[in-house]
């Protein structure tokens, strides 16, 4: 996996990638925010407001799951992440607020 693509929660609208560095074999690398929603009020959204906080302070740590099905990315001061994917590669994203998954969007993956 070295791209997710980040999408609204109903998946009509871009917003941007998490570009993954994932040394082969490894559950644990690095990752990096790129922020491009397709519109410019976008750029007013909580959840993008959000991406863009995360793209400013650099990198994230990325953790994957045994079954590669999903990930935490782990921020200074910030909730932890998710993404959670199908066999297909779709999926969803979003934040663990007290302990609960809570959805942002869509995501897929890009594979390279």
């Amino acid at each position: 996996m070295k791209a997710i693509v980040l999408q609204t929660l109903d998946g009509s609208k871009h917003l941007g990638f998490i570009l993954c560095a994932l040394p082969p074999g490894d559950l644990e690398g690095d990752c990096l925010f790129s922020i491009v929603p397709d519109e410019a009020e976008l750029f007013e959204d909580p959840n993008v407001q959000q991406l863009l906080v995360r793209r400013d302070q650099g990198e994230s740590q990325l953790e994957v799951s045994e079954d590669t099905r999903s990930l935490t990315i782990r921020s200074y001061r910030l909730d932890d992440m998710y993404v959670q994917f199908d066999p297909h590669g779709l999926g969803h994203w979003g934040y663990v607020r007290q302990g609960q998954r809570v959805a942002a969007g869509q995501a897929r993956t890009i594979s390279g």
